[in-house]
């Protein structure tokens, strides 16, 4: 709890601070990385560039973005970290991918990295989220490992009578801290949590095929993680838990409001994407990930859509809806 308190008395610090581009006539250069091309599709990289010019650093006038895509392809991972480490950007930007992050760290140690990710030190990225001792700085927008356990109890909460829950993952991190973590909750509270790693170039048709995989192994229940792949295939996964009647819970609280999802239990994602572009503004300006602490997660919302619980076939207890911070009726 002392560690939170800290982490957040630091988030407020830091989101007080006026951010302005000190060097007027210099022309910053900026790299950002994601999965896609869509940019302007993604609100952690729409809230990004809306927010730039905002804190002094305007495209085309003093601040240059050079963008890069790996395609969803993690064997182009390598290619496109010595690319960006290559073209000598005075800050690096990437989104929500632990693999493509420490393949960059790996080719360069001086470079300020900025970063949204999940649990930075269960990811092996960081030791010290108060003081970063590597060139990584960024936000964290997982409350810390045991979220996953928290995601399992709730899930349980809506859907009591489930014995068997899906896991569904890129295959690093069910093998990693996050599978683990999960299934140790499992254990906790009595239930098998079986797992459905992919491969981060996994496209439709293996999600397909994990979904009848799924139903062939009676499955009452469904977690999908935020990385990627589940990042791009968003739609379709709360498209197939519908269709074979799996109540689940993500990350994906926009999803659950347009009634693709049944829960979401996820930070308030604009308030933490804009502190993740003001990171970025203090890193133009000079700052070093030492100086800038990872700023965990601790405003987290429930939300649960009720037309999509009863197309699955739930009724959600009083209980639940009395805890939950937004109902989709």
């Amino acid at each position: 709890m002392r560690r939170r308190e800290l982490l957040a008395a630091l988030l407020a610090a830091t989101a007080a601070r006026p951010l302005k581009a000190t060097e007027v006539n210099k022309v910053h250069r900026l790299a950002v990385c994601a999965a896609s091309p869509e940019w302007a599709s993604k609100n952690v990289w729409a809230t990004l560039f809306n927010r730039l010019p905002q804190i002094g650093f305007v495209e085309g006038k003093n601040l240059i973005i050079d963008r890069y895509t790996t395609d969803g392809q993690p064997e182009h991972y390598g290619d496109v970290a010595r690319k960006i480490v290559q073209a000598a950007p005075d800050v690096i930007a990437l989104g929500f991918d632990h693999q493509l992050i420490l393949k960059i760290a790996a080719e360069t140690a001086s470079i300020p990295i900025v970063a949204t990710f999940g649990d930075p030190v269960a990811a092996g990225i960081v030791r010290n989220m108060g003081r970063p001792e590597r060139n990584i700085t960024g936000v964290s927008l997982d409350a810390g490992i045991e979220m996953q356990g928290k995601h399992l109890e709730i899930l349980l909460q809506a859907v009591p009578s489930a014995s068997r829950v899906a896991y569904l993952s890129n295959r690093a991190e069910w093998d990693g801290a996050w599978g683990q973590s999960t299934r140790d909750a499992g254990r906790r509270l009595g239930i098998s949590v079986v797992g459905f790693p992919l491969e981060h170039s996994a496209d439709e048709s293996e999600y397909r095929q994990a979904f009848e995989s799924m139903s062939q192994q009676s499955i009452n229940a469904l977690m999908a993680n935020g990385f990627p792949p589940n990042l791009g295939h968003r739609d379709l996964i709360l498209e197939l838990a519908v269709k074979y009647r799996l109540p689940s819970i993500t990350w994906w609280p926009d999803l659950v409001e347009r009634g693709q999802g049944f829960l979401s239990y996820a930070p308030d994602y604009p308030y933490y994407f804009r502190l993740w572009a003001d990171e970025v503004g203090e890193a133009l300006n000079g700052a070093t990930p030492a100086d800038i602490p990872i700023q965990q997660a601790t405003k987290l919302l429930l939300e649960i859509n009720l037309k999509t619980a009863k197309a699955v076939g739930l009724d959600i207890s009083p209980s639940l809806l009395a805890r939950a911070d937004r109902v989709i009726e």
